[in-house]
């Protein structure tokens, strides 16, 4: 169970790099829900792994890499959308689960828990996530398997190639897509509904094709990142065990070839390289922007 001394909020330097009180904060939320998630697949029996930079953060520096903002977890499809399907019932009120079964207008290969649907200074909700009024979530990336032919697995690339490609900077509200998407039924055997949100029935397909072959004996990979960069490819033994480490003030599970893993995406992961986090840091740059507009 997550436990933390006031001390810990307290701006500290870690590598030569700066951690303000809010983003230690942020960090325990994070660890909150991520305790959420670990107490479900403890009870339903789900496998999860530390992932990315999580991964790292625990192997290298125990906890998070000073300059990362966010916890990454995997898990095999089958306890993936196990836990998508049991989540919803046994998250607590003040949680969701955002996934493209979820949400209609969720628009990612990868689902989240967050603790909130936006920032909150309710008193309980602060006590809970240690002071952090803003949005925070727990990334789950699936892992399927390829195709063990060489010529399958050319086919079920080029199909995801071609459905990412489809939908990227297209605005499906306005633009018409009907010969294109005719071109897409008649190749998949597939027929979308019109009626519906049209981009979250393609990545419903994208996810059904991620999964064609997971009762074979191909090789692993998680197909969302697979898609930027083709060197994310995993040997399923890889993922046959779990090791318990230590991340900030809890133990994470990891996979136990983790070594192996670790050098597929980043090489030489020993040495600390600075280069932030995929994405905008802090990732509650955008939540802030809206606190202020809204105290003004």
């Amino acid at each position: 169970m997550a436990e933390f001394q006031e001390s810990y909020f307290q701006d500290e330097i870690r590598e030569g790099f700066k951690i303000d009180g809010i983003m230690k904060r942020a960090w325990a939320a994070q660890i909150e829900v991520l305790e959420i998630i670990d107490h479900i697949c403890r009870k339903y029996g789900l496998i999860y792994y530390a992932d990315w930079g999580t991964l790292l953060g625990t192997v290298r520096h125990e906890g998070f890499i000073p300059w990362d903002d966010d916890i990454d977890i995997a898990m095999k499809r089958q306890d993936y959308m196990r836990f998508i399907e049991i989540a919803e019932k046994e998250l607590p009120d003040d949680c969701s689960i955002l996934s493209i079964y979820t949400e209609d207008g969720y628009a990612e290969g990868f689902a989240r828990v967050v603790n909130s649907r936006a920032i909150s200074f309710e008193k309980e909700h602060l006590k809970k996530y240690h002071g952090c009024p803003f949005v925070v979530g727990v990334d789950i990336f699936p892992i399927d398997r390829f195709a063990v032919t060489e010529e399958e697995k050319n086919i079920q690339i080029k199909l995801l190639k071609m459905l990412y490609e489809f939908m990227k900077d297209k605005d499906f509200v306005k633009e018409d897509f009907t010969t294109e998407l005719k071109q897409i039924e008649k190749l998949c055997g597939i027929k979308f509904d019109r009626e519906k949100n049209i981009k979250n029935q393609i990545l419903k397909l994208v996810d059904t094709i991620c999964q064609l072959y997971n009762s074979g004996e191909g090789r692993m990979t998680e197909f969302v990142n697979y898609m930027s960069n083709e060197k994310y490819v995993f040997s399923p033994e890889w993922y046959n065990e779990q090791k318990w480490m230590r991340f900030e003030t809890i133990q994470i599970p990891i996979p136990l070839e983790y070594d192996k893993i670790l050098r597929v995406m980043y090489e030489d992961y020993e040495i600390p390289v600075f280069n932030g986090a995929d994405h905008d840091y802090p990732f509650y740059k955008q939540q802030e922007k809206i606190l202020r507009e809204y105290i003004k």
